[in-house]
């Protein structure tokens, strides 16, 4: 090794380190992709199918929210620090969120499958 400073390591040390994104704001991005997608699809459905809609199927766009929101309080709920009320309120949350996915999902279904022509 030569004993010249390496020009690099100066710059280096001035740059701010990488801090990934919280849990949190994963998720909430995962939900804004699964949307966008979800968009997409139902935009591009009528081009493919003779200009015909689907019918029916927005109990479906419930179920990305509620499964963020419910992976958003189970994480809270997982912290070390939470009281145990604010652990009760979780719980309930992310079970009323099961529920309105499972809803959503009951509901929304059928009416893509007979879109779809299933």
């Amino acid at each position: 090794m030569s004993d010249q400073p390496n020009p690099n390591h100066e710059n280096q040390e001035d740059r701010p380190s990488y801090t990934p994104a919280s849990p949190v704001k994963r998720t909430l991005a995962w939900v804004g992709l699964v949307y966008m997608l979800a968009l997409v699809g139902l935009n591009l459905y009528p081009f493919f199918n003779g200009g015909q809609y689907l019918h029916g199927i927005y109990p479906l766009l419930a179920c990305p929210a509620a499964a963020g929101l419910a992976v958003v309080a189970l994480m809270q709920l997982r912290q070390k620090d939470c009281l145990p009320s604010k652990k009760a309120v979780m719980g309930l949350l992310a079970a009323g969120c099961a529920v309105v996915f499972a809803a959503g999902l009951v509901q929304g279904l059928p009416p893509l499958l007979a879109g779809l022509g299933v």
